[in-house]
């Protein structure tokens, strides 16, 4: 069995005082120190502003952490919930961390050599599906999927349309096989509703492909965009009534394959839009889609409250994207690091009689772990399945 991996991440000053602890986990680990240049050295200088982070996604496999001990809990390094590992504060609390650690450097080592034995549990993993581009499934987050049981939600972006083919795609799918599956459909510069027909016709090719693919990957629901944006679609009678000639067969289509469509809020002003879209898609001959919240894009690019957006949408919530924002831009935060009102979610969904798809949208490896941490910050540990 190999040596367990130790970052320690601090100092020059904390990294002399913890030279005792040093020599100590030496003895039966691979220890790391991290942090600011100074005297003693440490092994991977990160700079005036450490960023654990950096070092998690440019270290090989050998050297990823099997836990981190932050040196001055008072100070600790950014990005420590971003780790995919038990991380503890030496001799003191430390709110970027998951435990403390005893000050004895003798009881320290202990701790820390237990934690990375231990690993740490994700209990909400199994609970949500995580959004996943169909590149990266294939690329750079290969084995990072293959060795941590992530159910996907694939993202076919218009890279992916480009780039790679059917047997890529069945490369894929034997790769998930086994998970619990979800699609997010391409929407970049995509308007199905568009006035212009050959705008529209291109949008629904693209859509069609990736549909495809959803069902080639045996996705049980995929999520839509409807290109909306209320100062180019001012007569949203025939925004609905275009979109649903474009959406039903699409729909219809997923549906026969055993896939369910949903479709996400983005820059819609309220509710409204997304339940005239889908009464216009079902007049249109295609099935009743339902919807998927994005909490992210309800606080930040919406005046309507969430509370509203929930009444709207709760009938029909088939999925909710989770992620969090200060109100002032998209920018894809762990649940707890912004101002999304997250207890009020919880306790919304705790009163649905069928709970949606829960989807976290991280846009890096680190950020998986922080949202997970971020899950168990402001919903706790969920129940029982």
């Amino acid at each position: 069995m190999s040596s367990p991996v130790l970052w320690l991440a601090g100092s020059a000053p904390a990294r002399r005082r913890a030279a005792a602890l040093i020599a100590r986990l030496s003895q039966s680990a691979r220890v790391l120190t991290l942090g600011p240049a100074g005297d003693p050295a440490p092994d991977l200088v990160l700079g005036p502003a450490p960023d654990v982070t950096l070092a998690l996604e440019a270290c090989p496999p050998d050297l990823r952490p099997d836990a981190l001990l932050v040196l001055e809990p008072n100070d600790p390094p950014a990005g420590a919930p971003g780790l995919p590992c038990p991380t503890l504060a030496w001799g003191g609390e430390c709110a970027a961390c998951d435990a403390p650690a005893p000050a004895d450097p003798g009881a320290a080592a202990r701790a820390l050599l237990r934690a990375a034995e231990q690993g740490r549990a994700w209990p909400w993993l199994a609970r949500v599906n995580v959004n996943l581009p169909l590149r990266d499934l294939l690329g750079r987050y290969r084995r990072l999927s293959a060795t941590v049981a992530v159910n996907p939600e694939v993202y076919i972006d218009h890279q992916a349309l480009e780039r790679l083919s059917d047997a890529d795609v069945a490369q894929a799918r034997q790769a998930i096989q086994s998970r619990r599956v979800s699609v997010h459909l391409p929407f970049l510069d995509l308007s199905p509703g568009s006035p212009d027909p050959d705008i529209a016709r291109a949008s629904l090719e693209r859509l069609n492909r990736a549909a495809d693919w959803a069902l080639q990957l045996g996705a049980a629901q995929a999520v839509a965009h409807l290109g909306y944006n209320a100062d180019t679609h001012r007569d949203l009678g025939e925004f609905c009534r275009r979109l649903g000639g474009s959406f039903a067969p699409l729909a219809r289509r997923l549906e026969q394959g055993g896939c369910r469509m949903v479709m996400e809020n983005t820059f819609e002003p309220g509710p409204a839009v997304l339940l005239a879209a889908r009464e216009a898609i079902v007049q249109a001959g295609g099935p009743a889609v339902g919807f998927c919240l994005d909490v992210g894009h309800a606080y930040c690019f919406s005046p309507t409250p969430l509370g509203e957006w929930w009444q709207g949408l709760a009938p029909q919530l088939q999925e909710m994207h989770l992620h969090d924002n200060d109100g002032s831009f998209d920018y894809h935060r762990p649940p707890g690091c912004g101002l999304v009102d997250w207890e009020f979610l919880g306790r919304s969904l705790a009163e649905q009689a069928e709970p949606p798809l829960l989807t976290m949208e991280p846009h890096a490896e680190p950020d998986l772990w922080a949202f997970l941490r971020g899950l168990e910050k402001v919903w706790g540990l969920p129940g029982p399945a």
